[in-house]
């Protein structure tokens, strides 16, 4: 950081000449460097693991400086690309430790605002409703649920991952009736054929049985 501010300090007063080219490759490499110095302390063990979020976060900004420079650093598409970088950071603090469980959620959240950004500006049907962020939501706590030792103390995390995982694919069904409107005679079609299938079906378990 210290490197990277006494850059742009030289830039800026003429004392170094950088194109718009140069000047994001070179900022991209020294938060690169960065990555590695945290990630280097990381590696002692004990509160020192904890450099592995400042080591991603500077590693995900390197990245997207690299590829995107300056020009574009607010553009979705970087936005995108940091918050895929930051949640799998939190998935890596998952992955070195595993009874730290809640890094999951972190991780999942932005993993969901990464897709959020690129479903939101690629997809005019889903438009901006944040129904990836609720979905990989729903998902970080089943997968807590499921790398759990003790399950049956974890169960909340089970009850919670379905519950948010339905609200996310019905809010998906609520966005798709509402722009396709031929989508409501489809299911009530539907409705009106299974229905009564359902019940025949059921009539002649009940019989078997009796």
């Amino acid at each position: 950081m210290i490197v990277s501010g006494l850059l742009f300090l030289l830039v800026n007063f003429k004392l170094i000449p950088a194109s718009d080219f140069v000047l994001p490759r070179v900022l991209g490499i020294l938060f690169i460097m960065g990555g590695l110095i945290f990630l280097f302390f990381s590696g002692a063990g004990g509160w020192l693991s904890w450099f592995v979020i400042p080591a991603g976060a500077l590693f995900t900004s390197g990245l997207v400086t690299l590829v995107f420079g300056l020009h574009r650093i607010a553009s979705l598409s970087s936005a995108s690309l940091f918050s895929l970088g930051v949640g799998l950071t939190f998935l890596a603090v998952f992955l070195t430790r595993r009874n730290h469980w809640w890094a999951l959620l972190p991780a999942g959240i932005f993993i969901g605002l990464g897709s959020w950004a690129e479903l939101g500006s690629r997809f005019g049907l889903i438009g901006w409703h944040p129904v990836s962020v609720v979905f990989c939501l729903g998902i970080s706590f089943l997968v807590v649920y499921l790398y759990s030792v003790q399950k049956r103390r974890m169960r909340w995390s089970l009850l919670t991952g379905v519950i948010v995982v339905a609200v996310s694919f019905f809010y998906l069904l609520v966005i798709l009736l509402s722009r396709w409107s031929m989508l409501w005679p489809v299911v009530l079609l539907l409705a009106g054929v299974l229905l009564p299938l359902w019940l025949v079906l059921a009539e002649r378990g009940r019989r078997g049985e009796g």
